[in-house]
Parts: C-alpha cells; structure tokens; sequence
C-alpha cells in the first residue's frame, strides 16, 4: 500500500426518459424470493444485527453443504461468484475468521471438489484454493450444487463474498471455474424463481435493515415510477451491471448547477463499494462547489476530507439516467468510518482528525477507464437512496428513489417474457410521488417483510442477519 501523501495530524478541521419496468401482478402461485438484509460494523455471524455503522458491506447470513456450515457473506454486485474462506488456511487458523465464518468442503457430505485453481483478487482481498460444488440454504431454499471459491490455500482477509453481478465481474473469466452461471442464473435454474433476477432496497444510510427479493419487485419500497435502463456493454460483452448517466446536478441548499462535460458516462451499480467514483472532472468539480479542497490518499485512490458537520447539509446531488432523478443528500456523502475500515487499509487508529469525515464522491483518473483497467462506480453511497433491480434476463436495470417511509408491502412477480421486461403499466408504479428536487427525507421505520398475499404465496423470507456495514473494507478491483 502506497503511503499517504498528506500528513493527516496538522490537518486543521475541514470543512435520472426510459420505459418502466414490465411486472405481473401476484398470481395465485407466484415465485418470488424475499431476503432481508442488514448493517453493521462488528459482530459475529450468529449474533443479531447491530447498527454500528452503515454503508460499508452489506452481508446476508447463508448456510453451506450438509451438515449445514453458517458464513456470512458479502452481498456483491460487482462480481459473480460465491468465494469463501476455509479452516484450512494459515489465515484462519490464526484465529481470523471467527466474524464471517469459513466453510470447510472436507467436512460436507454434499461436497464435490472440482480444481484447485481457484484464484480471486479484489482491491484488498485475495484467496487462492479450490473449486468445489455444493448446497446453498439461505432464506429457507436450497440451491444445489453452486460453485464455490474455497480459500483453503491463502487468504488474507476474512470477508467472505457472493457476487451478484455480471458474467464478467470475476464470473466465467476465472480460471477453473465449474460454471459459466451467474449467481442469478443459478437460482432461476433451481425453479425457485421465474426470472434471472433481484431487487435490491437498502434502505437509507445509517438503517438497520433493508431487504433482496429475487424474482420480483416491491413497488412499496420505491416513489414514482421504476424506470428501466438497457445494461451497457463493453466491446459487446455484457461484462458488468453497468448503465449510462445522463446528468449530474447538486444543489448547495442555495442554487442548482448542471455539469455537463464527461457524460454520458458508462457507471456500475456495485453494492460492494461503499463510495461513489466518477470520471476526475466531475468529482473535482462537485467537491470544490461544496468548498472541499483536502485528499486523503487510501490504498490506490484519493478520497476527499472534509466536516462531518457536513452530513446535516441541505445539499443534495442528483443522479440522471433520462428519466427521473435518483436524489442523494449529503447524510449518504459524509461519512466517518469506524476503526476497523481503516485498519482493513493497514491504517492505525487516529488515522482522521476529530471532526473530519470522508466525502463519498471521488474521481478517477480517465486514462485508467479507458483502458478497460477500472470502471465508474456508483456504490453504497448512492444505492441506499436507489431501489435497484437487476434482470439478466433481459438484461435490463431498473432504477427508482427510494422509499424510506412505506406502507404494506405490494409484491409483484417479474414476468418471464420474449425480449425480456418492456414496461409497467400505471397502476404499478411506486408508493407515492418522485420530486426530482427534492431531499429523500429519512423517516426510518422497519422495512416490511415479504407478506404472502395468496395461500400458497412463495415468498422468500430473511432469517435473523442480513445486509451489513461490516468491519473491512470491501471493493471489487476491477482490472478484469
């Protein structure tokens, strides 16, 4: 890790026009699949959650092989695969796997090994073994036979990691791989869903709860109206979860400015990086409207400093894709992230000043994206104020401001259909009304629960643990 170019201790205090998602009112039989998901900084998997800190990783608690092995597992959009850690390797048997878990295929009857070529790499965990094949329960399913990434050779962290991206974010490239199926194609292959797909609502920054529901959509969860985007590819591969942004405007509570350079620009939707990294103009630009000027050098990449006093800003920075915009106030922009995030970079403690926060838009260089070694990421950041859904079947992504105050949940199956998801009729749009000027106003509350709306209603309800901010640091590197 490069060291930092600043001398933090003599800082003084620093200062979305797209068709709708096509859905199919609940049948009598419908299937879909609800998950509930959670935050936290600490605590172990078989704990409940605590709000330590929101906005990290986001995990959900799953079992592996017979008999069950419980790991908790980062919720990742930006790659592919289940990858996890093993007893077997010198890290855990340091005693450093006790949060998340590890899973030992030796020890399941279900287990079938498959290579020893399994090799991921992230921006900061690496893990090398095997290539095994099992069974997955989470939310009272189970999907047989999912390839897994068994680190029982080398780790040097211990986040485990379900991806729920696209064929390329460390999906069919991988060497060894037993399967070309995403995570979303393999559970519509088991039957339990109708469709290669996830909504994904994580609630506002600073929640305990929000929730997946695969095979579906909650209209309850988002306001105004769920606006389909086509997934953009790369030289034609369909390599991440990735859309055009149109239009970046912020308000600082006083004026609205527009930028108009760089954009259209290729983002990812990565639930797997908490920040928000657009091309260096852009970012450059927001900061310096808000009067930040400080970097702080993190691992590869410059991150901005600036007041937490900051988070109870009115300013708000909205995100366009053609349609409605995705709002997002500065209490998702500022934030102070705990100990162990810092620590996960090989920082001690103490490392920011009293008073000082990051700031969650950051830049990178355009040469570094053009080359195909990095790409523009709208993560955790932006994703708590979006109801996100993802269709790999059409690939297509719908998008929508979130709901932070909703009434009873409305579940409603996406149709399985010739060209994939085309449209939502009216009566389908989201609990109240979008204001594209407008703050998301945080109002908390629990987020309601898969209801079943018929008798033989299949929805796919969480047990206890879910989506968390977890105590390191997890992005995706993304020179695939």
């Amino acid at each position: 890790m490069k060291s930092a170019p600043m001398r933090l201790a003599e800082l003084s205090l620093l200062l979305a026009s797209a068709d709708a998602l096509t859905l199919r009112p609940a049948r009598a039989n419908p299937k879909v699949v609800g998950y509930g998901i959670n935050r936290r900084d600490t605590s172990p998997y078989f704990t409940p959650v605590y709000n330590y800190f929101a906005g990290f990783d986001y995990t959900i608690n799953i079992t592996i092989g017979s008999p069950p092995q419980p790991v908790m597992v980062v919720v990742d959009t930006g790659s592919s695969n289940l990858i996890v850690n093993s007893p077997q390797s010198d890290f855990c048997q340091g005693g450093n796997c006790t949060q998340y878990g590890s899973y030992d295929p030796t020890t399941s009857d279900t287990s079938k090994w498959y290579n020893n070529l399994m090799y991921t790499q992230y921006e900061i965990e690496t893990q090398k073994g095997a290539w095994v094949t099992d069974d997955v329960t989470f939310g009272g399913k189970t999907l047989t036979q999912i390839p897994i990434g068994s680190g029982n050779e080398s780790s040097n962290s211990d986040i485990n990691i379900w991806g729920f991206g696209g064929n390329g974010q460390l999906g069919g490239s991988l060497p060894g791989i037993p399967s070309n199926d995403t995570t979303l194609k393999s559970i519509h292959k088991s039957g339990v869903i109708n469709s290669a797909s996830v909504s994904i609502y994580l609630n506002q920054t600073g929640s305990e709860t929000g929730s997946m529901l695969f095979g579906g959509v909650d209209t309850s969860l988002y306001t105004g109206t769920l606006q389909t985007l086509p997934v953009v590819p790369r030289d034609g591969f369909y390599d991440r979860l990735t859309v055009n942004l149109t239009t970046i405007s912020y308000n600082d509570g006083k004026s609205t400015k527009s930028i108009d350079t760089h954009l259209p620009t290729r983002v990812m939707l990565d639930t797997g990086n908490f920040d928000i990294k657009l091309p260096l103009e852009i970012a450059t630009a927001i900061q310096k409207s808000f009067g930040i000027t400080q970097q702080f050098h993190l691992k590869e990449y410059d991150f901005a400093l600036t007041a937490c006093s900051m988070a109870d800003s009115p300013a708000v920075v909205s995100f366009g894709f053609g349609g409605e915009l995705i709002n997002v106030p500065m209490s998702s922009l500022v934030v102070n992230p705990p100990e162990s995030i810092l620590a996960s970079y090989g920082l001690p403690q103490g490392t920011l000043p009293e008073g000082v926060c990051l700031f969650l838009i950051n830049g990178f260089k355009d040469e570094l994206v053009e080359s195909g070694q990095l790409v523009y990421i709208l993560g955790g950041a932006f994703l708590a104020n979006a109801y996100f859904v993802s269709d790999e079947d059409s690939q297509e992504i719908g998008l929508a401001q979130a709901n932070f105050n909703p009434g009873p949940s409305n579940i409603l199956e996406i149709a399985p259909a010739n060209g994939g998801i085309a449209g939502i009729s009216n009566s389908t749009a989201g609990s109240g009304t979008s204001n594209p000027g407008a703050t998301p106003t945080p109002t908390g509350g629990a987020v309601p629960s898969a209801t079943p709306t018929g008798d033989a209603m299949k929805a796919w309800q969480a047990p206890t643990g879910w989506i968390v901010a977890a105590a390191g640091a997890f992005g995706l590197l993304l020179s695939i």
